[in-house]
């Protein structure tokens, strides 16, 4: 017996240790049940009621931009689009997929395979995060989709923003476009944007909506709805728990707008000037006292509204089978011969250099022969005597060779960079490219060899290995119109919230300050005063009376002629072989206002370009001062004008 009782003994001991661990365990599990059910009770729940709940978010508008005159350039229109939420859409059976698929793909004109490339694009995406399939929907196409909505699971009717652009086509270079991020964009967009893009983000891709994109980019906002199993909107919410009242939902906050430099009325002046000559080319416009960039249009142009929602594969085919390429920038993106109107800055040169001043005269016959090659003027019968000023107005091609002869390309190159040519301007725009203006350093260092004295006879004219662009032409018509301060050309000139406070005010910002005599910019303005004054002047035929302009004309090669075929007719070659035509300009004289460069393409003469400009500089002066610019005052200048026995020129150089 006595050894039993040591047993039982035993086991009792074993059975405290047990008691203790059951309570031990118990005390752990209540302790656990009071820890979820009442410290955390309503986090918990709050997570159980949200397992009901769909995120919804709600697109942010861009910033509207607008122009000088508060004229609205870029809109924000509602559309409708659709969109798969993966979580749902995979909860439903296989065969239900592949009907909602089909049944879908009928609705909204799509095939199956595309919506099924959809959704395969976007696997790696969080599968609660919708996948948007089409971007704009008919409002038929939105109500069968809604009649149909039991038997699409995962499906919803989605609403967007489509960036448009208020004038079409006008702009579009220089306003730029908006479309979809692509997948392999995202994350090196992600590395340095504050607010993270997803998947089926749109973000600017050119123009200013690139360059400004964070600021005109809104912050999106979140909502909540209840759904079912297959994330269908419930219509009668359960009665029970107030989660959706109690998360609140957070608004979309718009981005800041921005108010341009730009005036509405050149942009469409020029516009229609080009449509109704029929020419393609660019135009640039600045104001030669602060930089303010007036108009800026490249054309043909595009329909940037088609790029925010999903270009049409046929409307993309039309724009890169276009032989004009209407995609492509001429303002900034390319480049040209300036052809004659570079003598401004030869000119410059030489009289700064001390070559030659307002006495020398040279005899200018029809071809200047130089190291065995023959070099033409425009002219086949010559201009006789010359001096700068007559050099300029009939832009005398023998003039400026023989300049060229006592000239280093060194020197005429430093003249022309500090003209702002062969450089970026700086405007805040992407893809500014910087032209060329040669060198001796430049030839060596691209083509390996040393300059040839004759190579300079071609650049003092405008030719040869030198090109600009057409705002470089601007800036540089700009600094002669001045008196010498080059801007950096601007387009933004505030920054506004939503309901109008200004939160930023650009200001004008000098590049450099040339130091030119006033007697050479004295002599360069006369002459090219005198190119549509002069009944002489090649530009005479665009002249205006009582719009007070200087101008000059350029007539830049596409090809290199033979010397047997230089004075056949431009307009008997094929299209892509006849030369550029190019004018710059400013306005008026006596207190410029208004600096314009104009490039048409394939139009033989600087003539083809001149009415351009001076259509777009006598819009401008009218609108600074109707009275004095009115047609009728307008109308009575050119009588006076002719009373006194004028004739219009038909000069074209």
């Amino acid at each position: 017996m006595l050894g039993q009782n040591e047993q039982l003994q035993v086991f009792q001991d074993r059975f405290r240790v047990l008691y203790l661990i059951l309570f031990g365990v118990v005390a752990i599990l209540v302790t656990r049940l009071w820890y979820l059910q009442v410290f955390r009770g309503e986090e918990f729940k709050q997570f159980a009621e949200e397992n009901r709940l769909k995120k919804i978010k709600i697109e942010a508008p861009r910033g509207m931009v607008y122009d000088r005159n508060r004229q609205l350039l870029l809109d924000n229109h509602p559309t409708f689009g659709v969109a798969i939420t993966p979580q749902y859409f995979r909860a439903a059976r296989s065969e239900t997929r592949q009907a909602t698929i089909e049944k879908l793909g009928h609705i909204i004109r799509m095939t199956p395979d595309a919506i099924n490339e959809v959704l395969t694009k976007a696997r790696r995406q969080p599968s609660f995060q919708p996948v948007v399939i089409k971007k704009t929907l008919t409002m038929d196409e939105v109500a069968l989709i809604e009649m149909e909505k039991l038997s699409l699971p995962g499906v919803e009717v989605t609403t967007g923003i489509q960036r448009t652009n208020v004038n079409g086509l006008i702009g579009s270079h220089m306003l730029g476009y908006i479309s979809e991020i692509d997948g392999d964009e995202l994350p090196k967009v992600n590395r340095n944007a504050k607010v993270p893009y997803q998947q089926g983000d749109s973000i600017g891709k050119s123009g200013l909506e690139q360059q400004w994109e964070t600021t005109l980019r809104g912050d999106d906002g979140v909502e909540y709805v209840e759904v079912d199993a297959y994330g269908r909107k419930k219509l009668v919410p359960r009665q029970k728990g107030k989660v959706v009242a109690d998360i609140p939902p957070k608004p979309a906050i718009p981005g800041k707008n921005l108010i341009l430099t730009i005036d509405e009325d050149l942009e469409k002046t020029a516009a229609d000037e080009f449509v109704k000559r029929g020419l393609t080319g660019a135009v640039v416009a600045v104001d030669p006292t602060n930089g303010e960039v007036l108009t800026m249009l490249s054309w043909p142009s595009f329909d940037s509204t088609e790029f925010s929602v999903g270009i049409r594969p046929e409307y993309w085919r039309e724009l890169t089978n276009n032989e004009d390429k209407p995609l492509h920038d001429r303002t900034i993106n390319d480049h040209y011969s300036p052809g004659s109107t570079f003598k401004i800055v030869s000119a410059i040169a030489g009289l700064e250099e001390g070559l030659i001043n307002a006495q020398t005269q040279v005899m200018c016959g029809g071809s200047f022969k130089f190291g065995g090659r023959l070099f033409h003027d425009w002219k086949k019968e010559g201009h006789g005597l010359t001096d700068v000023i007559r050099s300029l107005y009939r832009s005398v091609d023998v003039f400026y060779y023989k300049l060229a002869t006592r000239m280093d390309i060194d020197v005429l190159s430093r003249y022309a960079h500090d003209l702002g040519l062969g450089v970026r301007t700086g405007i805040h725009l992407p893809g500014e490219i910087p032209g060329i203006v040669p060198d001796s350093a430049w030839k060596k260092k691209n083509m390996g060899a040393d300059w040839f004295p004759g190579e300079t006879l071609s650049v003092i004219i405008g030719q040869g290995y030198l090109n600009v662009t057409p705002i470089q032409l601007a800036n540089m018509i700009a600094t002669v119109a001045n008196g010498g301060t080059i801007f950096r050309p601007r387009l933004v000139h505030s920054i506004e919230t939503q309901d109008g406070k200004v939160l930023e005010t650009t200001k004008p910002e000098i590049i450099k300050q040339t130091h030119f005599s006033d007697e050479t910019l004295r002599l360069v303005r006369a002459g090219i005063q005198q190119v549509l004054e002069n009944q002489q002047g090649t530009a005479h035929a665009s002249f205006t009376p009582g719009i007070n302009a200087a101008g000059k004309t350029g007539t830049a090669q596409v090809i290199q002629f033979k010397s047997d075929a230089v004075y056949k007719s431009c307009m008997n070659l094929e299209r892509k072989y006849r030369h550029h035509g190019l004018f710059v300009a400013y306005a008026p004289v006596e207190n410029p206002k208004i600096a314009v460069s104009v490039v048409t393409e394939h139009s033989c003469h600087g003539t083809a370009a001149a009415p351009v400009a001076l259509a777009i500089i006598k819009k401008y002066l009218q609108k600074l001062d109707p009275i004095k610019y009115s047609d009728d005052a307008l109308k009575q200048a050119r009588i006076d004008y002719f009373k006194k026995g004028a004739t219009q020129s038909t000069t074209e150089e």
